[in-house]
């Protein structure tokens, strides 16, 4: 005899609830973390997948969609600043973020925004380099990246030391000068993004490098297409170092 309940087929079942779309996404571009743009898209579906969660009561993922909003927006905040501080500072603000405490005397900024031995110049030395300076040129004014001379993009991801071409303005008008930017140390591998050394170019007199004891920023030229550059010496003949001994070359 059998026993088992008699179920009604008439009796009204609830259907089971699906994901929504729109917040699973917002979960997955939350999933490369290290990409600010990936995660800030991702804050902005979840932000997205919660209308359409009151719109659609039928779906489920609201948690899908808070997680990915705070996710989201934490790890774009973080990657920004991580970023910011592995270099993008350095790209965004420019020649002024190396030469304002240059001439400005300021050691502890100079400790921050350059390496080897201008670092490890006293505020001292630093004013005989700017007294230097600007006895030939006048007050130092600001700089900008040279609109004369482009940069070779060959030269950013194939040498540690690339060379920023860039205009300083001075109270006597603008001069072009090149600026060492070191991209990564060459014993570690590890991203620096630090200035090395300054090259004011002044044909009419001499140019002048900074700092002494370091080389001077690699010869900045341009070549024509197939043409292979030949290999350029650290200095010039007529060059001037500063700041501890500038002297006028003959």
């Amino acid at each position: 005899m059998n026993d088992q309940p008699i179920v009604d087929s008439d009796e009204p079942t609830t259907p089971a609830r699906s994901w929504n779309r729109t917040a699973v996404l917002a979960a997955m571009f939350c999933i490369p973390f290290f990409c600010p743009p990936m995660t800030l898209i991702g804050a902005g579906a979840g932000a997205f997948a919660l209308r359409s969660l009151k719109k659609n009561p039928d779906t489920k993922g609201a948690w899908l969609a808070w997680t990915a909003i705070t996710f989201g927006v934490t790890c774009t905040i973080l990657a920004s600043w991580m970023f910011w501080i592995s270099g993008l500072r350095t790209i965004v603000l420019g020649p002024s973020l190396a030469l304002a405490p240059l001439f400005a005397n300021d050691t502890q900024g100079m400790k921050r925004e350059w390496d080897g031995p201008a670092a490890a110049l006293s505020q001292e030395q630093l004013a005989q380099f700017t007294t230097f300076v600007s006895d030939r040129y006048g007050k130092y004014l600001s700089a900008h990246i040279s609109e004369k001379r482009a940069t070779p993009l060959e030269q950013s991801w194939k040498r540690s030391m690339v060379v920023i071409p860039i205009t300083i303005v001075f109270s006597s008008g603008p001069i072009e000068a090149d600026l060492g930017l070191e991209r990564f140390n060459q014993k570690t591998g590890k991203s620096s993004m630090i200035w090395r050394s300054l090259r004011i170019l002044d044909a009419a007199n001499a140019d002048v490098l900074f700092p002494e004891g370091e080389p001077a920023p690699p010869a900045l030229e341009t070549h024509k297409s197939g043409e292979i550059p030949a290999p350029q010496s650290s200095g010039g003949a007529n060059t001037t170092t500063a700041p501890a001994k500038a002297q006028q070359t003959p």
